[in-house]
């Protein structure tokens, strides 16, 4: 496990960057480090020049063409920082946990643009309105979330990171984009059961052939729920001819239902096109007699092999959070997790400063975002590797980003407050009574 300890919050914020530093030369390096010093210490990242003017100018002599250059023009590829960010993240599990299944959640996002003059915009369908048009112009991104299981209060729970960001353009379908993700980042995962968390729309295609190419990754997920069903194969007679691959096609309707709280749910072992191998499939709907409301749910793996015995998937769907009545379906506790990146959006977006980007360029977007998740993990991830952040472990990250925030403005101040006296008397004594000061106040 990575531990990261230092009198300095400025110096464990380099430290922790400094495991990308393989990605950039070292004036982009520098720029990197200075930008999620500034993401992490401004409160609302209104744009680039306003995280120039309000910080990184008041403590470096960079100039501004240099930040929009960085995320312009500078060659350092985003899928390395992908990749040392599920190293960072693995590296953070306890050995006792490694025999738990970590899950990779895909899905995508809407935001907004007030401008036409921006790469890749384009008008987008917005199926959460519920008002007025549905139709929203500007960008789409997909992101992949890495959900690791670290223990909290003496107990296994799973933390949920971003690990990538990719920006929607009209040469590549969404499927493709988040399967190129998943392909780079699955040699890292070699060791582990892992599992796909994700939604109908990306049930299907690139998704479904790349969870096929990988003996260790299997999916949970939604699917339409038209999805065709058939019964497993009647066993061979031994006759001529070549032996049926699917029994009968089968009806949801005649499933065997159980009430589970406010929904009958079904499980049954059936055959799909979706897959050659046979695969577990739940169907939840809200009455019986008229059918309605209902929903689908296919899991490749028998769900009693998920190695997530005892552990909480998350706060929306603990394990041992929910009555008994409740965990009766592993599938759909399983499913629950993928709310996380939900969450996470939310998060991103109203707290993070996501959709504040002022360049135009696809690949200066992609960056900024993708430089946004870096600075959002080192949130999460901190409480975990530095014990005297120990008390916000699982607490929401905008917590975490404000007291980083608090503290490294204080010790910039003293920075300059030090300079001030260098040539005075002095220096030492107020240099040893300010960084005594700072040290006491530093997480509390």
């Amino acid at each position: 496990m990575i531990s990261i300890s230092s009198n300095s919050m400025k110096q464990t914020l380099h430290q922790y960057l400094m495991q990308y530093r393989s990605v950039f030369k070292k004036r982009s390096f520098d720029i990197f480090y200075w930008l999620i010093m500034g993401i992490l210490c401004t409160e609302e990242v209104r744009f680039i020049q306003f995280v120039y003017d309000s910080f990184i100018k008041k403590h470096t002599d960079k100039v501004l063409n240099s930040i929009y250059y960085f995320l312009s023009y500078s060659k350092f590829p985003i899928e390395a920082l992908t990749t040392i960010t599920v190293s960072i993240a693995l590296s953070l599990i306890p050995e006792k946990l490694r025999q738990n299944t970590l899950f990779i959640t895909i899905d995508d996002t809407l935001q907004a643009k007030y401008g036409a003059k921006f790469d890749c915009y384009v008008k987008h369908f917005d199926h959460t309105k519920k008002n007025g048009t549905k139709y929203l112009n500007g960008h789409c991104f997909v992101s992949v979330v890495l959900n690791i299981p670290l223990y909290y209060q003496d107990k296994a729970k799973y933390l949920s990171i971003p690990i990538g960001y990719r920006l929607y353009s009209k040469e590549q379908n969404k499927l493709e984009m988040a399967s190129q993700i998943i392909k780079y980042i699955m040699p890292q995962l070699e060791m582990f059961q892992v599992i796909l968390l994700c939604d109908s729309w990306y049930s299907k295609g690139a998704i479904l052939d790349t969870v096929k190419e990988f003996d260790n990754l299997e999916i949970v997920a939604a699917v339409r729920h038209d999805t065709a069903m058939y019964d497993l194969p009647p066993a061979s007679t031994g006759g001529k001819g070549r032996p049926r691959k699917k029994g009968r096609k089968l009806n949801a309707r005649e499933f065997s239902y159980s009430k589970i709280g406010e929904y009958y749910v079904a499980e049954k072992k059936v055959m799909a096109n979706l897959f050659e191998k046979p695969i577990y499939v739940t169907v939840t709907t809200t009455d019986i007699k008229p059918f309605s409301s209902i929903r689908v749910f296919i899991s490749s793996i028998n769900p009693d092999e998920i190695k997530t015995i005892n552990t909480a998937l998350n706060t929306k769907g603990a394990l041992n959070d929910q009555n008994e009545d409740e965990c009766t379906s592993k599938t759909l506790t399983t499913y629950r997790m993928r709310w996380n990146i939900e969450v996470m959006f939310y998060q991103h977006k109203f707290f993070w400063s996501f959709g504040n980007y002022m360049v135009r360029n696809k690949a200066a977007i992609e960056r900024y975002v993708n430089l946004l998740f870096v600075a959002y993990t080192f949130a999460c991830l901190l409480p975990f590797m530095d014990k005297r952040y120990e008390k916000y472990q699982f607490k929401s990250p905008q917590l975490i980003k404000r007291a980083v925030g608090v503290q490294i403005t204080k010790e910039l101040i003293f920075d300059s407050f030090v300079l001030s006296f260098e040539s005075a008397k002095i220096y030492s004594t107020i240099k040893e009574s300010v960084q005594g000061f700072l040290n006491k106040d530093w997480v509390a």
